[in-house]
Formats: C-alpha cells, sequence, structure tokens
C-alpha cells in the first residue's frame, strides 16, 4: 500500500562509480545497507541590507549550492569493499584458493568518484534524490568490547536532482553479513594491545572543492590533498609498558585495528606503520580503575610505503 508520508525503514539507497565526473551511469548501480544519511543539497540564503528603501527588509539572495553530508554503514563483511573503493581506490586483489579473496586498499591513491540515489520509493508519488559527482572524504568508527560494528563515511557531491523514478530497477546487492565489536581487537607491534578499553579511527581524503564560478552554482570537481588519519585508544593503567615505552623513546609503534568472524576466514583489518602517541598524564578520579585516553596520529612507513592499509577478506571476488 502506497503512503503519505516518508520513513527511514522504506529509503533504498544505490550507487555506482562513474566513469566521467558527474555523469550518473544509466545503470550498473548496486543496493546498499546504511544506517542513516544527511546527504543532501542545500543553498542557504544570503543577505545584504540596502539603504534608502525604508525600514523593512528586502528580498534575500541565494548561494551556491552545496551537497554533502554523512552515511552511516555497518561494517560488514562485502558491501563494506564497495565504500573502502571510493575511500581509497580500486583494491589489490588475490585470490586465496578457498573461496576467499584478500582485497587490499592502501592510502594516497586517485579516488573514483560516485553516484548515489536515495529513494522513497513507498511514497504515493515516490522520490528519488540523485546525488552525481560523489567522492568519499573520510571514514571514522569506534571500537568498544559490545555491539554493532558500524562507520561514519563523509561525502562530497557535486549536486542533486530529483526523480519520480529509480535510475536502476534491478540493482545488484551483497548478502549482508557484519562484523561486531566482540570480535574487534588492538594491536601494536603485532601484539595485543593489553588493558585497551576503547578505541577511534579516523581516516581523511581531506577532500577540495574546486569552486569555480558557474551560472548553475555547481561545483567543478572534488579535488585529493593530503591524506590523514588519527584517532585514540582508551588504556587501564597497569604494569604493561607498551605504549608508555614508545612515548618516552619518542618512537612510533605500529598499529593495527581489525575484526574477524569466529570459525570463519573473513576478516578487516585496518594497519598504520607509523603511529606517534603523545605523553599523557595519570588522572586519578577515584577508587575505581585509572585509565587514560591516547589521541594517537598515524604518519607514512617509508619502509611500508603507505599511511593506511586496509585488507579486506571475503568471498566476493573483485569490485
Amino acid at each position: 500500500m502506497a503512503k503519505t508520508r516518508a520513513y527511514g525503514a522504506d529509503c533504498i539507497l544505490l550507487a555506482a562509480f562513474e566513469t566521467v565526473y558527474g555523469t550518473l551511469p544509466a545503470d550498473g548501480y548496486t543496493r546498499l545497507s546504511f544506517k542513516e544519511s544527511s546527504l543532501g543539497a542545500e543553498r542557504p540564503l544570503g543577505y545584504d541590507p540596502l539603504l534608502g528603501q525604508g525600514r523593512d527588509a528586502q528580498d534575500p539572495f541565494y548561494e551556491a549550492i552545496k551537497d554533502e553530508g554523512e552515511i552511516g554503514v555497518p561494517l560488514d563483511v562485502r558491501a563494506l569493499g564497495f565504500w573502502l573503493k571510493g575511500l581509497f581506490g580500486t583494491p589489490a586483489t588475490a585470490d586465496n584458493g578457498d573461496g576467499t579473496f584478500d582485497h587490499v586498499f592502501t592510502s594516497g591513491g586517485t579516488l573514483p568518484s560516485l553516484a548515489i540515489e536515495v529513494g522513497h520509493a513507498q511514497l504515493a508519488v515516490p522520490k528519488f534524490f540523485r546525488h552525481g559527482g560523489a567522492k568519499l572524504d573520510k571514514l571514522s568508527f569506534d571500537m568498544a568490547r559490545s555491539g554493532a560494528a558500524n562507520a561514519t563515511l563523509s561525502v562530497i557531491a557535486q549536486g542533486e536532482a530529483e526523480s519520480a523514478t529509480t535510475i536502476d530497477a534491478t540493482p545488484t546487492t551483497f548478502a549482508l553479513k557484519r562484523f561486531s565489536q566482540g570480535s574487534g581487537a588492538i594491536r601494536v607491534g603485532g601484539g595485543q594491545l593489553a588493558n585497551v578499553v576503547g578505541g577511534k579511527l579516523s581516516f581523511s581524503n581531506n577532500l577540495e572543492r574546486v569552486e569555480t564560478i558557474r551560472a548553475d552554482g555547481l561545483i567543478d570537481g572534488v579535488d585529493e590533498t593530503e591524506a590523514t588519519a588519527e584517532g585514540s585508544v582508551d588504556v587501564r593503567f597497569g604494569t604493561d609498558t607498551t605504549l608508555t615505552s614508545a612515548i618516552a623513546a619518542e618512537s612510533p609503534v605500529e598499529m593495527e585495528y581489525g575484526f574477524t568472524i569466529p570459525g570463519s576466514p573473513f576478516a578487516l583489518t585496518f594497519h598504520l606503520p607509523r603511529v606517534f602517541l603523545p605523553k599523557k598524564k595519570q588522572e586519578i578520579k577515584g577508587p575505581g580503575g585509572i585509565q587514560a585516553s591516547y589521541d594517537w596520529r598515524a604518519a607514512r612507513g617509508p619502509v611500508a610505503g603507505y599511511l593506511l592499509r586496509v585488507t579486506l577478506v571475503n568471498d566476493v571476488s573483485s569490485y
């Protein structure tokens, strides 16, 4: 039955990689799971007061179009590779010979652009919002002992168009299988970090909008600048000296954030070969456990040749 009001439960998100920036493909879209989306175009009102027209305000004017926002996605075994391709570029894929494949994404490459459609197909008058020239700017996620594993993607698009029909009535899909926080781990120097109770990781392409003067108010493109990665680890104070020794020596550590699925070869690993941590004071806030949050920053490893490498092991042959 058609509805007169839109609900998030009915929303559909389709995405495909563009061949030409800002030109939406006619087909070849993938339907992707998501938790939330703030992606949308805005055209704010500007105001420039004039004298000689009396005390009442005059007409405002329309500023340039700004199409961007965030999409919350699950850290899932298969579909995440689609988003990682948008964030890092085409991966290097190796066939393991057992039905699984290693997809290796590395920072610092050239990014593809995407076409994204967010649709409300169950409305009596369906509405579909298409975003062309979309590039993925940032990815961030938290790590905890329990709960679902989700990430937030920041998107910058060229512009938005509304349609009454979907751009692809027969999109492909990925079978959903999610990683969970309970199977996550943070490693330093190849070993499990002791007494860690939480963590965060954020990667950014630091995209720059090419804001040329155009009659349609759109941007000309989105260019990559310096890739950066930073985050934090929350550690209970104890006898382990893994972090404190590195901080005292002012030397970087190798760090890895990862997820696995017990009893399965599927895995997701974020590898940072060169991470610097600040010295933190040990605050005592009561009779409970003492802990500190170390806000780290990553740098490119001259031997590894990258700032961040993401390895996704699943049963998808290519992205």
